[in-house]
């Protein structure tokens, strides 16, 4: 019988783990055998208990784990010495977030990487990407709340009225929606900003005013992800964000390109000219940040700005990123699993996309 392995996460900064109970249990429904290495799931509130009513089977080593299951699935690059693995098994599939990463350390096994999920309507189920990004852009906007010496709604009270926060939120894919809904809800006065003009109509569905600046609008690539601006688009954006960031309370930033670096937004001099107080909250500290100053992983202040660029922030949730990133692994699980034998089509976009062993594609 096919047997899916969860491997317990390398990095202990991150809590989350590839498969739930929940999924362990639809998964062994389908005569699918679940292993999970032992504690896996601590950090996100699943016990080994919690597996083995749900009919899986504990390991005590990562390598009689995956020696015994079929395909292995973990959520970080996989740290593991390949050589230690017997020369005689050699038909194993490696599942995972392998971060943009397309050299296979094996060419043994098959590595498919979910970060790769293409854009397309019926992949959405399997997008780890939004699925992670949507808890960052709502954890960003408690973040802000919570370091702003202000209240983010307007408040009506004996003492007077007290007006809300402006926030102003860069980048409008699916962290910057979930930041500028949440910071809504908490009744701020919400700004979007994105290169993508079409996001338009997005940012005013989620309750936000979307910023149009007087410049030539980049959109986005056939993906859906903004494109990499040239030098001059970017200085000159810059310029013309300056204002609206200096006149803001707090600025979330989520500007990524898959990749690559992340695009300087907020300059030091920004920084300089905004209110003593003021918060940013930098999403895209991991590829270098959208912020000159501060970094990844600190918080620091700087001219009286309080800068954050979280490290791990899905960890603040890590119960419910763990739950809808194994929901994701199951959709994709159910693409290459057929009559419980693996069939990977490689005529399947999402197959040919994700799958590392074809090597970079050619679009």
């Amino acid at each position: 019988m096919l047997s899916v392995g969860c491997i317990k996460e390398n990095n202990d900064n991150d809590f989350r783990v590839s498969i739930t109970p929940e999924t362990s249990r639809k998964l062994i429904n389908k005569n699918i055998n679940v292993h999970i290495e032992e504690d896996c799931g601590l950090k996100s509130g699943f016990s080994n208990d919690n597996y083995i009513d749900a009919g899986a089977k504990t390991f005590k080593t990562r390598e009689s784990l995956i020696e015994k299951s079929d395909i292995i699935l973990s959520i970080n690059p996989l740290d593991i010495n390949f050589n230690d693995i017997s020369k005689n098994i050699n038909s194993k599939i490696f599942i995972g977030n392998f971060n943009f990463n397309n050299s296979v350390p094996d060419s043994r096994f098959t590595f498919l990487a979910l970060e790769k999920i293409p854009r397309i309507a019926r992949a959405q189920s399997m997008d780890i990407l939004s699925s992670q990004a949507s808890i960052a852009g709502y954890q960003a906007s408690l973040l802000a709340a919570n370091h702003l010496n202000k209240y983010f709604p307007m408040l009506i009270t004996a003492a007077g009225t007290i007006s809300p926060a402006k926030i102003l939120v860069v980048g409008a894919g699916v962290a910057g929606l979930q930041a500028i809904a949440t910071c809504n809800r908490l009744g701020a006065k919400v700004t979007g900003f994105d290169v993508r003009e079409s996001t338009k109509e997005q940012v005013e569905s989620v309750g936000g005013k979307f910023l149009q600046l007087d410049y030539e609008y980049n959109d986005s690539d056939k993906q859906g992800y903004a494109k990499e601006q040239s030098n001059e688009i970017q200085k000159k954006q810059n310029e013309m964000l300056s204002k609206y960031i200096e006149n803001s309370d707090c600025v979330i930033t989520t500007a990524a390109i898959p990749g690559k670096k992340a695009p300087k937004i907020i300059t030091s001099d920004n920084v300089q000219n905004m209110n003593p107080g003021s918060v940013i909250i930098d999403l895209a500290g991991e590829s270098g940040g959208n912020c000159e100053l501060g970094k990844y992983g600190d918080v620091e202040t700087h001219y009286g700005v309080i800068i954050n660029k979280p490290k791990n922030i899905t960890n603040m949730v890590a119960e419910h990123s763990s739950l809808v990133f194994s929901r994701n692994v199951e959709s994709y699980l159910n693409l290459i699993i057929k009559e419980n034998k693996i069939k990977l089509d490689l005529n399947d976009e999402i197959i040919k996309s994700t799958n590392l062993n074809l090597g970079e594609s050619d679009e």
